[in-house]
Formats: structure tokens, sequence, C-alpha cells
């Protein structure tokens, strides 16, 4: 079952993706957990896509390299960054979607900064873009309780806004040119 064990791991949020109300949501994440959260449940979306046959998509693993102390690992540090969190693709009527995008999140309040989007990042999804993939942002805004997916279109003309000076740092949870998605089907706009 997609949901075993996320009650567990991440208390609480089983019951955002079920529509259950949620009161406390800043303190069901940790600071070690934050940046993992929606992603975790990307994955258990994905398996679902996956056992259905709508989607077939992958979390795109980061290199690490150990840092030895002697012959002993003491740490380790990020090789390479990975240019975006997801790649796969889409089952559409008119054939298969490459799909490419990262996952971002909000713990507080209901505006993402865009600096929290990567130069390289950016400049992937761009890319990914140009050649036919719908690539975008995946914002979970945890406070408010919504997700929205942020098209590279609408993130390209607030980018170049923004890097101008002349456009908003951040996006605001249900600004025009976001699409609100409910979580464990975050596709179904396609």
């Amino acid at each position: 079952m997609v949901g075993t064990g996320l009650g567990e791991i991440l208390p609480g949020l089983f019951c955002i993706l079920w529509g259950c109300v949620l009161v406390s949501s800043p303190s069901i994440i940790s600071l070690a957990n934050r940046g993992q959260a929606l992603e975790k449940l990307v994955v258990q979306a994905n398996v679902m896509y996956r056992a259905r046959g709508r989607a077939v998509i992958h979390k795109v693993p980061t290199a690490w390299v150990p840092i030895r102390r002697g012959s002993k690992i003491v740490s380790a540090k990020v090789e390479e960054r990975a240019a975006v969190d997801f790649i796969g693709h889409v089952a559409l009527p008119a054939g298969p979607l490459p799909v490419y995008f990262d996952a971002k999140e909000v713990s507080r309040g209901n505006r993402w900064p865009l600096s929290k989007l990567e130069q390289h990042q950016y400049d992937y999804l761009r890319d990914c873009a140009q050649t036919g993939a719908f690539s975008f942002v995946l914002i979970g805004y945890w406070q408010i309780q919504r997700f929205f997916v942020l098209p590279f279109a609408e993130l390209e003309r607030r980018w170049g806004a923004w890097k101008r000076g002349n456009g908003p740092a951040s996006i605001k949870a249900g600004e025009p040119g976001l699409i609100e998605v409910k979580f464990l089907d975050y596709l179904s706009f396609l």
C-alpha cells in the first residue's frame, strides 16, 4: 500500500495526502527532514503512477564522495549536484510526454523565493523545455497545505523579471500562472 509506514516516518503528512485537517504542520517537519518531505511524497506518488501505468518518473540521485581520515569514512560531500530532482515520462493519448522537475518546499508562510532555485537547475529546466519536455517546479507550501506546479514558461517569465530587478523575488501560493494540484495526483492537470 502506498501509505504504509508514511504516517510513522513523517507523522501527520499522511493526513495531507488523504485530505485530513492538519493543525500544526510546522511541527511535523524537523529541521533534518525539512528538505526531504516533499521529495518523499513525490516518490510515493510516482510509485502509484507507475503501478497504474500512468507515468514512470524517477528520483535523480545525488552523487556523494566519502571524506576519509585514514581508512575511516568520517563524512561525505556532494560530488555533483543533480540538475533536477525528478525525470521521466507521462503516458498521454498523443504519446509519452517527457517530464523534468524539481521539488521545492516552503515550511512557513505562503511565498517561495526564486533564489531557492539554483541557476544550473533553471538552465536545465529551460533546456528540457526547449527540446519539447514539460519542465516545471513542484512547490509545496506546508503551512497552508497547498501544492502548485510552476510550469517552465511561467518560471521563465518570473525569473527574467526578478533577475532584471523589475519583478518580485518570490512566488505567492495561488498566484496566476501556478497550477494547484492535489497531492498523490500532482500530474492530474496533464
